[in-house]
């Protein structure tokens, strides 16, 4: 039944709230990696169905094998971590299932929302996504792989706009 509905979980799926994806506040980058996270945590479930080879092509399709290739890699522990501290409780839409592709579920957006701040380099707020995604346990080793993560695909540091308009340091010809 919940397969039926593109529902990767062992809950009621009127009980799964979904979003728009383009409503949470994830930048292009992050909501490119809903496909991936959901074909990986798939994986995870499932090993022999072959959702990692999925993930792994596409993350190498879209960024290059040099980013791509390490990207899946360390989405791939995540997923994994996170399975191990929700279990059954985790819930993902199916990697499959299209008419759902551009929605979320509360746990997705959670997962996405706490990468987004982790990239930016807010730990603090990126705590709170965390403690609310494992609806209350702080799991350090989910926390350090996200983290990395977050540091290896690193938004990088703000760039300070002076006055004159200008951002960042710039060149000087004398």
């Amino acid at each position: 039944m919940l397969r039926e509905k593109g529902i990767s979980c062992h809950h009621d799926p009127s009980d799964t709230e979904l979003l728009p994806l383009d409503v949470i506040g994830c930048d292009a980058f992050e909501q490119a990696l809903l496909p991936l996270l959901r074909g990986l945590v798939e994986t995870c479930r499932n090993p022999g169905r072959g959702s990692w080879n999925f993930a792994y092509r596409a993350a190498a399709a879209r960024w290059g094998v040099r980013t791509g290739l390490p990207l899946a890699y360390g989405l791939a522990h995540i997923s994994d971590a996170l399975l191990r501290v929700k279990g059954d409780r985790l819930q993902t839409l199916d990697m499959a299932d299209t008419a759902h592709a551009a929605e979320v579920t509360r746990d997705e957006r959670l997962l996405l929302l706490l990468l987004h701040q982790l990239r930016r380099n807010h730990v603090e707020a990126g705590n709170d996504f965390l403690i609310d995604l494992t609806e209350g346990e702080m799991d350090k080793e989910l926390m350090a792989l996200a983290l990395d993560f977050g540091r290896r695909h690193s938004c990088g540091a703000p760039r300070e706009v002076r006055h004159d308009g200008t951002t960042g340091p710039h060149l000087l010809v004398v």
